[in-house]
């Protein structure tokens, strides 16, 4: 099984409606010395079992202007199809994603954002990896018209804990924003295999986000394999920001 798709993946600030609730990122980073943080479950069905993570946070802070740090932390709760379920923390994830190309009329934003997955739950009981992993991905969006964007791209993760191997990832994601509150959106996201015995597949999940006032939000998103693994995907978060005055 899967373990902790969504906890691998990358933040965006609220004011874009990216990243969380989707598997693919974008390339905007948190605002300079803007705090977000995003209390969230997420559900990865497979064939072979069930993983639920949760509660899990998102921390992202803009330690200078085009980049932030990203800390994600939480709790795992493991259903295997044969065998008793187990709960306990989940592993913890650091990035820091740096935006080196800005959006003009003729080209995309772009950004780099590299993370790293310590090994803080308990492999065992299928609670983590057992080892730390790397992630390398490239994002890049483009805006236009009124409320449209699209963005994506992907990358590559490193993986070297028993019985895991390297893969390559990637999606793109197409949303509107239908109201001062509203955005809805749609992705295609594919990854290669992760594992031994594990086969890769491809994605289509929907989503969005309802505005609840100016520092909060409300995200969700679900999706389900139509190409490979049969894999069925959830989530459902709270997106709050705040900085300086």
């Amino acid at each position: 099984m899967r373990r902790h798709l969504l906890q691998l993946l990358c933040l965006c600030p609220i004011t874009a409606w990216a990243g969380p609730p989707y598997l693919t990122d974008d390339p905007d980073p948190v605002d300079y010395q803007t705090f977000e943080i995003i209390p969230a479950y997420s559900l990865d069905r497979a064939r072979d079992g069930s993983e639920i993570d949760g509660p899990i946070a998102d921390f992202n802070y803009g330690i200078w202007p085009d980049m932030h740090l990203n800390i994600q932390g939480g709790f795992a709760h493991a259903l295997p199809q044969d065998g008793p379920s187990e709960f306990g923390i989940g592993d913890l994830r650091v990035a820091l994603k740096w935006r080196f190309i800005k959006e003009t009329d003729d080209r995309p934003e772009i950004a780099i954002y590299p993370a790293m997955v310590l090994p803080t739950g308990d492999a065992g009981k299928g609670l983590g990896n057992g080892q730390v992993s790397y992630q390398f991905p490239i994002w890049l969006e483009k805006n236009w018209g009124t409320g449209w964007s699209s963005y994506g791209g992907g990358g590559w993760t490193l993986n070297r804990a028993a019985g895991q191997r390297d893969y390559f990832y990637g999606g793109w994601q197409l949303q509107k924003q239908l109201s001062e509150a509203w955005n809805l959106g749609g992705e295609v996201y594919s990854q290669g295999s992760t594992g031994t015995g594990a086969a890769g597949w491809t994605a289509l999940n929907l989503g969005g986000g309802y505005r609840l006032d100016p520092h909060a939000s409300l995200i969700f998103s679900l999706g389900h394999s139509f190409a490979g693994a049969s894999q069925a995907l959830g989530y459902l978060g709270v997106d709050f920001t705040w900085g300086r005055d």
